[in-house]
């Protein structure tokens, strides 16, 4: 499934303009074609662009960035590799308590209101104050941030060098009023966005949302006059839309997709896979069985990763290797040699039978293993819309309940998928890692449970509810360690590597792709293998600079 998470890379502790941005920022002008793109299968829409809502329209189908931009655009296939976008510079100090951004000057919002230092500020402490808002898990400000001239102070308790992506790459600066004028912040209904972005919301129905290009924009003119974001209720609609010509850019696993749309016109018709992210199974740590190690442990010894990998992800993702959950090949230098080649790519049903028999487990007259009367019983959610997700619970199902463990297949609408996973109403869940090529961002999201919340409230992360003090703490040293020396990060990274190896928390599957479709026949500019940029998926938080790249073909 297209992946819609935030992205982590190796970033440098202070960085200026001495990385520019490429020639993007004047792209041709004068373009009336209009760019279709596909954000995501099976949301319903709703008329609502708050993108601190997890539930808007923006929100879900990955779509914010077009009206609401970061201050820095990072990108997660370059460690190291970022560009200035409403900030032009960073830099740390107080051993990486403190940071300050210096704020682009001549930037506008879409109503012709001057964009400053007072809306970034105004932004962070937003979402610092408020933590129904903060859905990308920033931490918190130990202060308000203050304004200094052209500059905007952020001070933390403790070091964040690791969460810079978070922090710059990945929250989305509001006007100053927007707490304001829409409030509750995280819930109100956003109809008529005002943002700083390459695009303002031209129309809206409830299958087909238009953008525009925003006059006002300070990067200057998009390619693209018109942005068109389809309802598709399913990755095979998407894939007849692809087919047929009708959608430009997709971000989805469609089957045979070199036979139904590369093949057909290989002079326009292209994919890019790049290697993204650790796919897992999400374990609700709240509740039995997972609870218990063993239970955990025998589950993902009795996954066909193999079977995924082929038959649910039609071979573009591979199996994953390593039980640390860290993204290989990405992330190999971080790897501990006793982690590497730790998981059998097929099902090990004599392991699942000596994990669960050890423990004390039974299996009961259904065939089901049990312990003091509880059986060994949960289920695996996901949309039936994501094709590729949904196959894959289908296929876990079969191989876990020959096994012993009455795992059931629950497919939901995607827009309950991203409530429940949210909220914690679930017993496990597919889901997509955080990627990169640094191992914090993705743990972090895993396990950090200041970002979570109670079951039933919205969480920005630890979706489990895995509350692990010992986790906690190595997340924070991790957090403190600067990410340029890598031996440092690696030596932080250890610790937590165990843990998940050893009790396995979440459950790696397979090493999630980056989907990427496009069609050059409109537009080029897009990502390719040979010019890595930036993510290639058509989503947040790249959209602008990918766009901004664009020229009319």
């Amino acid at each position: 499934m297209f992946k819609r998470a935030a992205v982590v890379f190796t970033a440098m502790s202070c960085l200026t303009l001495g990385i520019v941005m490429s020639a993007g920022l004047t792209a041709a002008s004068g373009a009336s074609s209009t760019l279709t793109i596909e954000g995501n299968t099976g949301v319903t829409f709703t008329d609502n662009f708050n993108p601190l809502d997890s539930g808007s329209f923006a929100t879900q189908l990955s779509v914010r960035s077009l009206i609401y931009e970061p201050l820095f655009e990072f990108d997660s296939l370059k460690a190291g590799v970022s560009y200035p976008w409403l900030a032009t510079a960073y830099a740390w100090s107080n051993g990486g308590k403190t940071l300050t951004f210096t704020i682009r000057t001549g930037v506008k919002w879409s109503d012709g209101s001057a964009f400053g230092p007072a809306d970034v500020a105004a932004t962070f402490n937003l979402v610092s104050s408020t933590p129904a808002a903060n859905i990308w898990g920033l931490p918190a400000l130990s202060s308000p941030a203050t304004v200094s001239g052209n500059t905007v102070v952020l001070n933390y308790a403790t070091p964040q060098y690791s969460n810079i992506v978070n922090i710059a790459g990945t929250q989305l600066m509001l006007p100053a009023n927007f707490g304001t004028v829409n409030s509750p912040a995280a819930t109100a209904t956003v109809t008529a966005p005002i943002g700083t972005g390459p695009y303002t919301l031209n129309n809206y129905s409830s299958t087909l949302v238009s953008y525009k290009a925003n006059a006002k924009y300070w990067g200057g003119t998009p390619a693209a006059a018109q942005i068109n974001v389809a309802y598709y209720a399913s990755n095979t609609d998407a894939a007849t839309a692809l087919a047929a010509g009708q959608l430009d850019w997709a971000g989805n696993d469609i089957a045979n997709v070199n036979k139904i749309f590369v093949d057909a016109n290989k002079a326009t018709n292209h994919i890019y896979f790049a290697p993204g992210s650790t796919v897992t199974l999400e374990f609700n740590m709240t509740r039995w069985p997972f609870t218990n190690v063993a239970v955990r442990r025998a589950i993902s010894a009795g996954v066909n990763r193999s079977a995924l990998s082929i038959k649910g992800e039609t071979g573009y993702e591979a199996p994953a290797t390593s039980l640390s959950a860290l993204i290989l090949p990405s992330q190999a230098s971080y790897l501990n040699s006793s982690y590497k080649n730790d998981i059998k790519s097929t099902n090990q049903p004599k392991t699942v039978k000596s994990i669960m028999t050890k423990a004390g487990f039974k299996k009961n007259k259904q065939g089901y293993y049990a312990l003091k009367g509880k059986v060994v019983k949960f289920s695996l959610e996901d949309p039936i819309s994501y094709s590729d997700y949904y196959a894959d619970i289908q296929l876990m199902s079969s191989e876990l309940k020959s096994e012993g463990i009455d795992a059931t297949v629950d497919g939901v609408q995607a827009s309950q998928w991203y409530s429940d996973s949210a909220a914690g109403s679930f017993d496990s869940i597919v889901h997509w890692g955080n990627g990169g090529t640094d191992p914090y961002t993705q743990f972090d999201n895993w396990f950090d449970y200041t970002n979570s919340a109670a079951i039933g409230k919205t969480a920005s992360a630890d979706y489990g509810r895995y509350h692990n003090a010992t986790v906690q703490s190595l997340l924070s040293k991790l957090s403190a360690t600067d990410p340029s020396n890598t031996a440092a990060v690696k030596a932080a990274t250890l610790p937590l590597e165990k843990i998940e190896a050893t009790t396995l928390p979440i459950v790696p599957l397979l090493y999630g792709a980056d989907w990427d479709e496009y069609s050059t026949a409109n537009f080029t500019g897009f990502v390719t293998a040979a010019n890595p940029y930036m993510d290639p998926s058509p989503g947040d938080p790249q959209l602008p600079y990918i766009l901004m790249q664009f020229k009319a073909s």
